[in-house]
């Protein structure tokens, strides 16, 4: 079973960030200085209109958000006013916090001013902040290197306005040309948004703009040009958490001096060159490895993989210029560790050195295809990876995987759609031929004897490529101890009374890069019982297909991620020692971006219920997110989900008369009561008699009371033990139609053996007054009994799919003894003198 990959923390990694930064701290504590407002910035006029009350959230809003941008002096000045108007706008407002890279960016606060019923109070104190290191990437084992300048501001009020600005002034030398994008909007409110960007006329900086809310001003002034963006009351932009991360409803500008994808690629090949001669172990490694695989250029090229994603950890230090420049490929390999960069210019330089073209690519792993929509610039790409021809076929490779198994240049790529390519002479992105994708194959089997011996549960989980990556880097990461003790913790929320019945076995077949795990436990207590009704009820869910729907409801008005690539086909198996009565079903959704089916099969004893579903692209476009609504509806309420009721033996459920049966039974019982006084009350004169009453019953007619009796006693047991007349047998494992269809069945069964005892006794009765229509009536009641058998047994075969040899030799000895007493009645002496007598006008029945 596909569970939830475990969240692993590196304690050895986060000691060392600790380490780092506190030694950092003390050696170089990053400082922030107070200084006038710069001149080159441009007057911003007051605004002072105050929004309604209904479009205010959290009890404040942002009065003014300012932010000037002077590309020639490489700094950006910010000024902020917050407008507190309730008692919760002071929790979350009264706080500074300032972010920027202390190895090349300068902080100047210029004002910090508390306004309070219209007057100032200067809260500028230097000491009374905070620096702390920001790493908001510990968890990708990323140290950037950046802080935050905190300042917990005392005795702030409903009513006050507080106003700060500051200046940031330097660039990340790793970039040659100005790159940024700027927004214009934001979650909350902005009753005045101002913002400008300032640079040489002479400069060629490109501007694309996205969903803005007014046109720009543009002037030139002394040389320089400058771009005034301004709008008041901007509304917030509402985003949910479903939204694809390429959606961008924000108002804002990208702004880039590099004019097309040549300039990043000449970039990118300056800063990250590849190499091919080294020192050291790598320079070991490489030659062992050309001793080993020779002129086999896929041989070389697996072990190279595997030589870079196994053996070389994922960690970054990306402070400064290293956020983008890779450190040395001898460095890397020496150090064993290093982020996407590095591990990717240590792959494509170990590729070369054996006679492989391979190159570094960028891309972007959030907007995939989209990044055509932006205009060029090296800040747009957050991932590295190598672009290899191996044999002349193009290979995609992410260095920073571990674990990938299969054969040569057969290897799963993430579909990221878009890269490129840092190779001499190129110009412009290239398409990324999406790999193979993966499969899990779950099948879950029960085995339930009764409802008290434990149940047998196996789980066998076979996956492929890709999905065979993820659970073979989980079993590396976590342990297989650790795995087992997930696996059924995950089931314990099912099953309170599970345990393990075995170790978890792995069969792993790395060449056909395809990883198996079955897993076995044993439930007691499997059914849930109802202490009222007798009735025992188990349920069962494709719990991991429905991991994957969205629960997306109304308000939802954007694209909708989903998790790509995933092929499941979940199988849950029940191995029913008392049968199953249910039929056959099969469903089928098939839409553009994804699909599902689900089959419920019966074989023998066994109940298979199939759940395939497969998604085609990583996001449902808008206009098919009300199909995929509704589909997800569907597919939560009852297309992933079955439920089985069980009562395996009536005698211990608590008897609870059924209303119906017995109204059936008297109304059967009441019409051949009626039926059987009028046909005993049928006057017979037209036959002549040579006595007026016949001999006493003897012989043969003696052994045929006896069996008629018999019979309508034994049927009257069967209706009373096989708890026809109890609501328990009502409710025996059926829903739906085929529940419907069972209990007509039942209906027809009390109906036909009511009747037959019935139908017994009017003989009987015959017999006694030995009545001169008693052979007619008995030939009748035998022939009731075929025909009645009869449509049992096809009812039956209908219903349950029961064509059991039992009922068919059932019919076939109604038959035989339904012969015999037919002919004795018709050849015998001693029955056509007893039975003589007719009926006359008066006489008491």
């Amino acid at each position: 079973m596909q569970k939830p990959l475990i969240p692993v923390i590196n304690f050895l990694f986060g000691l060392f960030i600790v380490a780092f930064t506190c030694g950092n701290a003390q050696a170089n504590t990053p400082v922030i200085h107070k200084t006038p407002k710069p001149a080159w910035i441009s007057a911003c006029k007051p605004y002072d209109k105050r929004p309604s009350e209904r479009n205010i959230r959290n009890g404040a809003y942002g009065e003014l958000v300012e932010e000037q941008i002077n590309v020639e002096e490489k700094a950006v000045y910010n000024h902020v006013i917050t407008a507190i108007v309730s008692e919760s706008g002071v929790q979350s407002n009264s706080e500074v916090s300032v972010s920027f890279d202390p190895s090349f960016e300068r902080l100047d606060f210029h004002e910090l001013t508390v306004w309070r019923n219209n007057k100032p109070q200067n809260r500028l104190i230097l000491t009374a902040f905070k620096m702390l290191p920001e790493e908001n990437e510990l968890d990708k084992f990323i140290y950037n290197g950046t802080y935050s300048a905190k300042y917990i501001l005392p005795d702030i009020r409903k009513g006050d306005r507080i106003e700060y600005s500051y200046t940031i002034t330097g660039r990340n030398p790793i970039f040659d040309k100005f790159t940024r994008s700027i927004y214009f909007q934001g979650s909350d409110l902005i009753v005045h948004q101002y913002t400008t960007l300032l640079f040489a006329a002479g400069r060629s900086i490109n501007i694309k703009p996205y969903n803005l809310l007014s046109q720009p001003k543009v002037s030139v002034t002394g040389g320089l040009k400058r771009y005034e963006w301004e709008d008041f009351q901007v509304p917030g932009i509402s985003t949910n958490k479903f939204q694809p991360k390429w959606v961008n409803q924000y108002a804002h500008a990208q702004v880039s001096e590099y004019n097309n994808w040549e300039q990043i690629i000449d970039w990118g090949l300056k800063i990250n060159p590849i190499q091919t001669s080294f020192a050291g172990e790598l320079a070991d490694s490489v030659t062992n490895l050309k001793k080993q695989y020779g002129k086999d250029k896929e041989k070389y090229f697996r072990a190279a993989v595997m030589l870079v994603q196994d053996e070389v950890r994922y960690m970054g230090i990306e402070t400064g210029p290293y956020s983008h420049k890779a450190n040395r490929p001898d460095k890397v390999f020496k150090q064993r560790y290093g982020d996407c960069k590095d591990k990717s210019l240590l792959l494509a330089s170990i590729l070369n050195a054996g006679g492989i073209e391979a190159h570094m690519a960028l891309l972007n792993t959030d907007l995939l295809d989209k990044i055509d929509d932006f205009i060029p610039s090296p800040s747009i790409f957050d991932h590295a990876v190598v672009v290899a021809t191996v044999n002349n076929k193009q290979v995609w490779v992410d260095a920073t995987m571990s674990n990938q198994r299969g054969k040569g240049t057969d290897l799963y790529f993430p579909p990221y759609l878009k890269g490129l390519v840092l190779k001499a002479g190129g110009d412009n992105l290239t398409d990324i031929k999406q790999s193979k994708t993966g499969r899990a194959s779950i099948v879950e089997k029960y085995d339930i004897k009764d409802e008290f011996a434990p149940v047998k549960f196996i789980v066998t989980s076979t996956y492929s490529l890709d999905r065979a990556d993820d659970v073979r880097d989980e079993i590396a990461t976590t342990g297989i101890a650790q795995l087992e003790k997930s696996y059924l913790e995950y089931y314990s929320k099912t099953y309170n009374k599970i345990e393990a019945a075995d170790s978890i076995i792995i069969k792993d077949d790395q060449s056909k890069n395809e990883l198996t795990t079955i897993e076995s436990y044993k439930i007691t207590n499997f059914f849930k019982r109802d202490s009222v009704k007798g009735k025992y009820t188990a349920d069962f869910y494709a719990d991991d297909i429905y991991r994957q729907l969205p629960d997306v409801n109304g308000q939802v008005k954007t694209p909708v991620s989903v998790t790509y690539p995933y092929n499941m086909d979940y199988t849950i198996k029940v191995n029913l020692h008392n049968g199953w009565d249910i039929e056959n079903e099969h469903n089928e959704i098939t839409r553009n971006a994804y699909k599902f089916i689900s089959d419920k099969t019966v074989s023998g004893n066994e109940l298979a219920l199939r759940y395939q579903f497969t998604y085609f692209k990583n996001y449902i476009p808008l206009n098919e997110l009300t199909a995929f609504k509704k589909d997800v509806k569907d597919l939560e309420g009852d297309k992933l989900s079955y439920r089985f009721y069980y009562i395996p033996d009536i005698k211990k459920v608590p008897f609870r008369l059924n209303y119906l049966m017995l109204i059936i039974t008297l109304i059967v019982t009441c019409a051949f009561a009626y039926a059987g006084l009028k046909i005993f009350k049928r006057e017979t004169t037209n036959r002549q008699y040579f006595i007026s009453t016949g001999p006493a019953l003897g012989g043969w007619l003696i052994w045929l009371m006896i069996v008629l009796i018999s019979t309508s006693l034994g049927i009257i047991k069967i209706l009373l033990d096989d708890g026809f007349y109890t609501l328990s047998q009502w409710d025996l494992i059926t829903t739906g139609i085929a529940g419907k269809m069972h209990k007509a069945f039942l209906v027809f069964d009390v109906t036909g053996y009511i009747s037959m005892v019935c139908f017994s006794t009017f003989c009987v009765m015959l017999m006694f007054k030995k009545r001169d229509i008693t052979p007619h009536y008995i030939k009748m009641y035998y022939a009731f009994v075929i025909a009645f058998l009869f449509l049992d047994y096809f009812f039956n075969a209908f219903v349950q799919n029961d064509f059991s040899n039992y009922r068919v030799a059932q019919i076939i000895k109604a038959i035989v003894v339904a012969v015999v007493w037919t002919y004795y009645l018709n050849v015998s002496t001693r029955v056509k003198q007893t039975f003589v007598v007719p009926y006359k006008a008066g006489e008491v029945v």
